[in-house]
């Protein structure tokens, strides 16, 4: 299991489970391109893009196969 970190604009930090690193790499992507939605007591809730302020989730360091360097 992966854990995703979702850190939002008024603060919170929204955490959920998925699989495994590749399925928490498509999830944060879509989080940063097309927003966080969330369904709680049955009402769906949507945040848009500019709500989220960043997707965080650890995976295993053999995972990628490569670095990501930062380009400053």
């Amino acid at each position: 299991m992966t854990t995703i970190n979702v850190y939002m604009q008024d603060g919170r930090v929204l955490k959920y489970d998925v699989a495994n690193g590749t399925k928490a790499r498509e999830h944060a992507h879509r989080i940063v391109t097309q927003g966080w939605r969330n369904v709680t007591d049955d009402v769906m809730e949507y945040y848009p893009v500019h709500q989220v302020l960043k997707v965080t989730f650890a995976y295993e360091e053999d995972y990628m196969g490569t670095r990501y360097e930062r380009q400053d």
